[in-house]
Formats: structure tokens, C-alpha cells, sequence
């Protein structure tokens, strides 16, 4: 499934770089606020659906390429924290992640008004730089024990609206929602990553040029 996910995002890059345009290209940064749960099944097939978001922060530093059609692609590095939160028998069990992360994007903006709304779909890489689990007072690294994957693959979808200041600098503040595709679990249990965040940013344009492919 994350393989055809790839090749279709792959597939539409490729037509998008390959229509002449007017471009622009510019130096994002955001940070924002995380609201992470899992989607977890247990061992029998039963969800659980008691989790509570865990708030916590990310932020990350992109480079964003537009066309004046309205198409744009996007890629990000950045940090980002995740987890949930459950009561079992009276005792609050808490998971705390931090990944590093990266993701590819495509999208349109509608750029026709000082405020331009846009909506961008991106595939997403993390690894897990730092795991603890705590259950009542005990506290455990999920990391060290291996308890969970380090890495996850998923999507990210962003529905965002971006602010011109000048030519050259902007702001925006984006909603992402957090889909996790890959299973988390060593054992025969299923938990995926699931959230989303509130971001601010600004974008500053380097660089604006006329780009023609060669037929």
C-alpha cells in the first residue's frame, strides 16, 4: 500500500514539473501545536477508543516551489512529537514520542486574493529519536526495550490559507492531519500514529524565474 502511495505521488510529480510556468520558490518555517492519539487494536482484533490526545510541539524548516497556476510542491524537515494516553484500571498509562521527520508535498492555491487559500497532500518519513513510556509511577524507554517500530511512513493532509506581506515575505497558518500508515507494533497488536497540528509560518521568496520544460 505505502509503495503505490509513492509511485502515484511520484507519478503526479512528474506532471507538474513538466508544464511551463512562471515559478517561484521560497524558504518556509512554522512551528505549531500537536495533538497526537493512537488508532490501536489489540490481540483479539478490538479497538481501543479511549486514547486522549497528548499536546505537545513541532516545528520544521521547508522549501516551497509554486507555479502561477496555482500548483505548488513542497518539502519539510523538522521535528515533532506525538503519543496518547489511556486509563487502565485507574492508573494513567502515557506514551512520549519525538520524531525527526521529512515529507515531500504537492498542492494548489487558489491565488487570486491577499489571503490564498491552499490544500496540499504529503507523504511523510519519521524516525523515532526518543520513546518513554510511563504507567503510574514507573517510567520505561520504549526505545531501548524496542517495544516500538523507530520508524513511521504516512500522510499528511494540509488545508492552510497564506497571507502576501510584500513580494517577497508571507505568512500562513496551516491545519495538518496526522495519518499514520505504518503499524508501530513489534508484537501481533496494531497502533498507528494518528493527530493533528495547528501551524504558523512565514515564507520568504528567494528566487523567481520563468521555467519551460524542453518537449
Amino acid at each position: 500500500m505505502n509503495i503505490q502511495i509513492l509511485k502515484f505521488f511520484f507519478f503526479l510529480s512528474f506532471l507538474f514539473f513538466s508544464k511551463p510556468s512562471n515559478s517561484q520558490s521560497s524558504i518556509t518555517f512554522d512551528a505549531g501545536q500537536v495533538f497526537s492519539t493512537f488508532n490501536y487494536t489489540d490481540t483479539k482484533g478490538n479497538r481501543e477508543n479511549d486514547f486522549s490526545n497528548n499536546i505537545s510541539g513541532c516545528f520544521s524548516l521547508g522549501y516551497h516551489y509554486a507555479q502561477n497556476n496555482g500548483l505548488f510542491f513542497r518539502s519539510n524537515i523538522g521535528m515533532r512529537k506525538g503519543g496518547a494516553s489511556i486509563m487502565d484500571d485507574g492508573i494513567n498509562v502515557n506514551w512520549m514520542l519525538q520524531y525527526a521527520s521529512a515529507n515531500v508535498g504537492l498542492g494548489y492555491m487558489h491565488d487570486k486574493w491577499r489571503l490564498k487559500p491552499y490544500f496540499s497532500v504529503s507523504p511523510y518519513y519519521a524516525y523515532l529519536l526518543k520513546g518513554n513510556q510511563t504507567i503510574g509511577p514507573d517510567n520505561y524507554d520504549i526505545k531501548k526495550n524496542k517495544s516500538l517500530k523507530t520508524t513511521d511512513l504516512g500522510l499528511y493532509f494540509s488545508p492552510g490559507f497564506k497571507m502576501a506581506l510584500s513580494n517577497y515575505i508571507s505568512f500562513y497558518t496551516e491545519f495538518n492531519y496526522i495519518l499514520g500508515l505504518q503499524n508501530l507494533e513489534e508484537s501481533a497488536q496494531k497502533s498507528f500514529n494518528r493527530g493533528f497540528s495547528i501551524n504558523l509560518g512565514v515564507a520568504i521568496a528567494i528566487i523567481k524565474y520563468n521555467y519551460v520544460t524542453t518537449q
